[in-house]
């Protein structure tokens, strides 16, 4: 997505057919190529409501270890908003050892994926703000769940921004955290309140949860909370006990289950027959 809005910008700077010379001879000479892993909007190109020229610079270093999407996230910032000053990180260990020479700015904490998101989450942004408490942390993910966004502004981020966002609210909520706002995905705001109906009325959370598994996951949990192992599970159901690992590592993506024994806790609205034995 990013790529494809790079190369739009480039064209549109230039309305002539752009040969392989003259492409290499802009990359060169652009004001917002550097050695230092540095870039800085262009103040020529206008981008998106492009801030005042005298509006104060502000830096934004972007974290990812997946090269090609940092290199085109920073490069499209670059060109959207001049006011923007971007370096570019393969993770925070090498920001923070390059961090005593770059002011203190943004810091976007890029995660693809469950598990990387928790760790920027729980492990980066902790971090980022230990080594620089005035740092305005920012995670991107394409991971939407409420409560991993709830978790990131508890661990002190200023914002989270979905992968499926465009870029016009990318650099909205870069600007809106700038300016001291708290940015928060409008996707999530059903979830929010989903999140909150559930708490004022477990009942229908249980009915939500009945309908968010299989029957064949179901019959899992509902063994799993009668505290049998894997192996009495797959006899009990006929099946491999592979297939059953499978269910449980599902079971627990579904509810955000770190344990067995977490699913049996969070689960134990869907079989309240078992409470009474």
């Amino acid at each position: 997505m990013y790529s494809r809005e790079v190369h739009r910008r480039l064209r549109s700077m230039n309305t002539s057919p752009m040969t392989n010379q003259d492409f290499e001879k802009t990359v060169s000479s652009s004001e917002f190529a550097s050695e230092d892993n540095s870039i800085s909007g262009s103040s020529k190109d206008q981008g998106l409501d492009a801030a005042p020229e005298n509006y104060p610079k502000t830096s934004v270093a972007v974290i990812d270890g997946n090269i090609l999407f940092r290199d085109c996230l920073v490069h499209c910032l670059a060109v959207a908003d001049p006011g923007l000053t971007l370096a570019s990180y393969r993770d925070v260990e090498h920001w923070h050892r390059t961090a005593p020479n770059v002011p203190v700015g943004i810091v976007l904490l890029c995660a693809t994926g469950l598990e990387p998101t928790r760790v920027a989450v729980r492990r980066n942004a902790a971090f980022v703000l230990r080594a620089a408490p005035a740092a305005q942390v920012i995670v991107v993910s394409d991971m939407e769940e409420a409560l991993e966004i709830v978790e990131a502004l508890e661990q002190g981020a200023r914002g989270y921004i979905s992968m499926s966002a465009n870029l016009d609210v990318a650099v909205a909520a870069i600007r809106l955290v700038r300016a001291g706002g708290i940015f928060v995905p409008a996707c999530s705001l059903a979830a929010f309140r989903s999140a909150a109906a559930s708490v004022s009325d477990p009942g229908a959370r249980d009915e939500q949860d009945q309908h968010l598994f299989t029957d064949r996951q179901l019959d899992v949990i509902r063994l799993l909370r009668q505290g049998e192992a894997n192996k009495r599970i797959a006899y009990s159901l006929n099946v491999g006990e592979c297939t059953v690992k499978v269910h449980v590592r599902n079971i627990m993506q579904k509810i955000k289950a770190r344990n067995r024994t977490e699913i049996a806790f969070l689960t134990k609205g869907l079989f309240p027959q078992l409470e009474l034995n």
